[in-house]
Formats: C-alpha cells, sequence, structure tokens
C-alpha cells in the first residue's frame, strides 16, 4: 500500500534528522537541477531523492534571486554542510549564474523538453493555478486565445532559455548534463541510471528500478487537485501532446519563430511538420 504523499513527506522529514550524511560515501553532496518550467524537473527532483541520503531542499533566497530564475552564492552556502540535498530551481543561463555554480562545485542537470508540449503544459497549469498572474485572462478567453498568448510567453522566454544554455553543455560536458523529458518519459530507469552516474553514484539496476517504481506508485496526475493541495504538478504530459491542442495558427506562429530551432535540436526533421 502506498503511503499519502503527506505523510510521507512527514516521515521524510523526521528520518532526515536521524540520518546523519556521514552514514554514505557519496562524493557530492548537492545535486542540482536547472530545469526549463514545465520539463518534468519535479519528477525527476523526486526520482533523485531517493537515493539513500538524499532530500530534496528549497535554499534560502534572501535576495530574491530564485524568484526571477537565477542564483545566488548565499542559497547554496546555506544548505546543510552534513546532509545531501536534491535542489531544483528554473535557473537560466547566465554568466552569473554559472559562477555561482561554479563557486560551489556543483555539478548540474539541465532539463528541457519539446517546445511546443512545454507550451501546452504551461497553458494547463496556468489554466488551474488561481495564482498565477495569468490564470483570469486564460479563464476568460477562448482555448485558442489563450494558447496563442502561452504561445509568445514560450517564445519570446523559454525558447531563449533553452538556446542560452546549450553552448555551456558542450563547453563543459563533464560538469553539466542535459536531459530531455522525453527521454525521462521513454526510458526513466535508462534516464535515472545515466543522471546518478554523472552524480558518480553506484546503485544496482534492481535500486534504479525500485526508485522508479516507488515514486510512480506514489504520483497522482491529477494537476487541479495537486495545486490545489500544493503537493506537486504532476500531468499526464504525453510526449507530442501538442498535436491534441494546436490550431493551425498556432503551428503558423510557431514555426515562424522556432520552426528551425526545434529542426537544430531533432525535434524535427525539416520544417514540413504539421499537426
Amino acid at each position: 500500500m502506498q503511503l499519502p504523499q503527506r505523510i510521507y513527506r512527514t516521515m521524510r522529514k523526521h528520518l532526515d534528522v536521524l540520518v546523519p550524511q556521514r552514514d554514505y560515501a557519496w562524493p557530492h553532496r548537492v545535486m542540482f537541477i536547472a530545469g526549463l518550467p514545465k520539463s518534468g524537473t519535479t519528477w525527476l527532483a523526486q526520482l533523485l531523492a531517493e537515493v539513500p541520503g538524499y532530500r530534496i531542499r528549497q535554499p534560502t533566497d534572501p535576495d530574491g534571486c530564485v524568484m526571477q530564475h537565477n542564483i545566488c552564492k548565499e542559497a547554496f552556502a546555506a544548505l546543510p554542510r552534513n546532509r545531501y540535498s536534491v535542489v531544483k530551481y528554473h535557473t537560466q543561463f547566465s554568466e552569473t549564474n554559472l559562477a555561482a555554480i561554479q563557486a560551489h562545485h556543483l555539478r548540474t542537470v539541465v532539463m528541457y523538453r519539446d517546445l511546443r508540449d512545454q507550451c501546452v503544459s504551461r497553458y494547463f497549469h496556468v489554466l488551474y493555478d488561481p495564482t498565477h498572474r495569468h490564470h483570469r485572462h486564460y479563464n476568460e478567453v477562448s482555448p485558442e486565445t489563450g494558447l496563442s498568448h502561452c504561445i509568445e510567453v514560450t517564445l519570446d522566454e523559454y525558447m531563449p532559455w533553452v538556446q542560452r544554455w546549450l553552448p555551456c553543455l558542450s563547453q563543459y560536458p563533464d560538469k553539466f548534463c542535459e536531459v530531455r523529458y522525453e527521454a525521462l518519459s521513454a526510458d526513466p530507469v535508462g534516464t535515472l541510471s545515466r543522471v546518478i552516474e554523472f552524480y558518480q553514484i553506484r546503485l544496482s539496476p534492481e535500486q534504479v528500478t525500485g526508485i522508479v517504481r516507488q515514486v510512480a506508485g506514489r504520483t497522482k496526475f491529477d494537476l487541479r487537485l495537486n495545486l490545489r493541495r500544493k503537493s506537486g504538478t504532476a500531468r499526464k504530459g504525453r510526449v507530442g501532446d501538442w498535436r491534441n491542442h494546436f490550431a493551425e495558427e498556432h503551428v503558423h506562429r510557431f514555426k515562424e519563430v522556432c520552426g528551425q530551432f526545434l529542426v537544430e535540436l531533432g525535434y524535427e526533421r525539416d520544417l514540413e511538420w504539421h499537426r
């Protein structure tokens, strides 16, 4: 029987106090995920937090830099030194952010997904999240109009997010690990194994498979309910789901700005893609 999320989190919190870092010999105190919003980072963080000794933690944000998708040295300096941590943020690339990552010698996972699916995922998140700045607007207009607005946000904010991280991934392959949502969705065991190996952690195939099954068993794919309970943002986001929601006008707009970039990333062979 799977424990409810609330009870499970409470138990993990108390166990964290009892289990010191010295009981393990992992080489990296922090596993850091810099992820595109709505790209599966919560799922990956939950998987990594099942590695013995690790817990998801929220570093301090004294200057509000994390809210601006940046990081500061103080945030990581405040993490407990006698504990292992999984930290997940939507950190954008900048030389300042790179310097903060390097100052703490952080190996970093950079995670993203097909921007069309990211856009659809964001649309439904905003639609159901009453605290979001665009929530009222998306509930007042038609789905077509709301999705058109969401596309503009994706093209203006999140396409550059991916573009700016790519050179860093190429320049520092031993320090930055690229993970795509599509890979995690298609092969969660293989993808988790690759990330764990990146952090120089040795787990058996049976242990990795057990972690994936455990997280899957307690995940509820009900975005509206999860947001209300503040228990996550899981939605059954299928790869290629954009085809079920994009109209021709949406396809045209995405091609106009992002079509060639999708080809460069390997999501399309050419610019002849359609719904």
